[in-house]
């Protein structure tokens, strides 16, 4: 393979050559500009397209991150400068119109509050090789993505962050056939807040025609930490600025550095539990032309006004382990007071007499009064599984369903192995001993030290817990940082190929498994109707079942109505 040179629209691109999970040689065209650096006037803005360049632009190098903390480290990492960048990955650079590939764009998570397209946690080593174009995306984080002012005349209605897929998916469009990509086969997919941001683009009327299909990984519009609110008062207090003035405070915020913008929401506590709304992410655009969401998601689900395309949606067994492990490290201890496990857009009164009902019902159903400590660490998992995933999954699909077009294909994930490291990560007797051997690992290229610390970790005594964590799949399409290098015939290597087909499948053919003489597969994992869902559980055997974990929706359903 010669040095990989493509001509975009915009310019020349020089590409470097790698060597994917199989052995397979693969093109890396990585920080790629998709808009111009959203800095001075375009601070808080709608992105604009990137200017073209001369020359041979040089896309050997990853691009910065946005500003944010680092998704495990927590230091500070980013620029403002060129961090509404890509990387594409793909087999081929020379084909024609009949052998375009399908394309696959990942849209990462962390909260809207942080995370990047970056290698170390996304590299395309597992998707690629299957013969698809992958394209891995940045966005605005936190209030740099997400600020939202009531003024209308400001022109800061919120959803920047969200703003930046929009043009992304435009460059997509225009560009991706100079990788061999099909630009009319695009799959847009992503994991926890990028998993909701898939929905949202689901349901936003920018995003027509950019893609044809979707995958939900982890999150939905409906999930109660997937919304934001109005928020510069709340973003210049906690910058030391006591102002009321909208006018006044973005003046103010045009000018703080990015990286005291990432400490000041880093001070703000968040339990991250349904009973309060979340500062920084979508809204409900109030004014403005080109705006991206003018409505409640449960009104365009309803109403069936979203973009009608094949959909992969589902959760993970234990989503809520993670969020209980970060809040005991954040307070200390985990805080357990059940009036804060009821969603604030039921607008019970805390302290109320139907607070109180509530919070008891609660406590009483995921067994928070028995003398188990195993038991009920689980339980506990169970609820805040329940409450900020679940739930929400579980109604966005039942609603969605019921108006679609097209196939809604609805999966749980119970699988648990060596390659669950979120799941490590919260078990771990000694997580901070861990922490520092995977910074190191992070820091290593592929070698003889990066293994032996990898042997390191597995000696770090765990809790035992049970179910897949929150996250724990990404380590089973991306081979991250911290993934081993299995021998061949191992069987982990089986269960990240499988996972891997089953989306390859679907963003190919809309279906995520045609092949009924498939030996990876062998099921036929078929759609949710209008009388049942039916749901794919992705384990080291694959079972078709019929809502198991309906019961725990009806509970949260019921306690509501009553």
């Amino acid at each position: 393979m010669t040095i990989p040179l493509v001509t975009l629209q915009d310019g020349k691109l020089k590409g470097q050559i790698s060597t994917d999970f199989l052995g397979g040689k693969y093109y890396s065209f990585l920080g790629i500009p998709y808009a111009k650096a959203p800095i001075k006037n375009l601070r808080f803005k709608a992105p604009v397209p990137v200017e073209p360049w001369t020359g041979i632009r040089d896309a050997t190098r990853e691009g910065p991150e946005c500003p944010s903390y680092h998704s495990l480290f927590t230091y500070y990492v980013g620029s403002e400068d060129n961090c509404l960048n890509l990387n594409v990955y793909t087999k081929h650079l020379s084909c024609n119109s009949t052998s375009l590939k399908p394309v696959m764009v990942w849209i990462h998570g962390g909260a809207f509050l942080r995370g990047s397209n970056r290698s170390e946690m996304f590299s395309p080593d597992y998707l690629i090789t299957e013969d698809i174009v992958l394209v891995c995306i940045n966005y605005r984080l936190g209030i740099l993505g997400f600020l939202s002012l009531e003024d209308s005349s400001l022109e800061v209605p919120g959803n920047a962050g969200l703003k930046d897929m929009v043009l992304a998916l435009q460059w997509v469009q225009k560009n991706i056939q100079q990788f061999c990509g099909d630009p009319n086969n695009v799959t847009i997919f992503g994991e926890s807040a990028g998993s909701a941001a898939v929905h949202y683009l689901l349901l936003s009327p920018l995003s027509k025609g950019l893609f044809h299909k979707a995958i939900a990984q982890s999150g939905c519009s409906l999930n109660s930490w997937a919304k934001g609110c109005t928020n510069g008062i709340l973003a210049a207090k906690n910058l030391g600025y006591e102002e009321k003035d909208e006018r006044k405070i973005l003046e103010y915020l045009m000018n703080v550095p990015a990286r005291k913008m990432v400490e000041a929401q880093g001070k703000i506590l968040d339990p991250f539990t349904v009973a309060t709304i979340r500062p920084f992410g979508p809204v409900v655009e109030k004014y403005g032309k080109g705006a991206f969401l003018c409505e409640d998601p449960i009104n365009v689900i309803k109403s069936g006004k979203f973009h009608q395309v094949p959909l992969i949606m589902g959760y993970t067994s234990r989503e809520g382990m993670l969020f209980v492990f970060l809040n005991e490290l954040k307070f200390g201890r985990q805080r357990k007071n059940f009036e804060e496990e009821i969603f604030f857009d039921r607008k019970v009164n805390m302290d109320s007499r139907a607070s109180e009902q509530c919070a008891l019902a609660i406590k009483k159903f995921y067994k928070q009064e028995e003398d188990q400590p195993e038991k009920e660490i689980d339980a506990f998992y169970l609820l805040r599984t329940d409450n900020l995933f679940l739930y929400g999954i579980h109604n966005c699909v039942s609603q969605q369903k019921l108006v679609s077009q097209a196939p809604i294909y609805f999966y749980r994930m119970t699988l648990e192995t060596v390659n669950n490291h979120v799941k490590e990560i919260c078990s771990s007797k000694h997580v901070y001993i861990l922490m520092v051997l995977y910074f190191l690992i992070s820091k290593l290229g592929d070698g003889f030290i990066k293994n032996f610390l990898l042997k390191l970790t597995k000696l770090i005594p765990q809790n035992k817990r049970t179910g897949t964590c929150h996250g724990d799949d990404l380590y089973y399409l991306f081979r991250t940082c911290m993934n081993e290098k299995f021998d061949d015939g191992d069987e982990n290597n089986t269960y990240i190929m499988r996972f891997v087909r089953l989306w390859v499948n679907f963003a190919r053919t809309g279906d995520p498994t045609p092949d009924k003489n498939d030996p990876l597969i062998e099921i036929k994992w078929t759609p949710v109707n209008r009388n049942e869902n039916c749901l794919l559980n992705i384990d080291k055997e694959l079972k078709m079942l019929l809502d198991p974990d309906l019961e725990r929706v009806k509970f949260w359903a019921d306690l509501f109505k009553e």
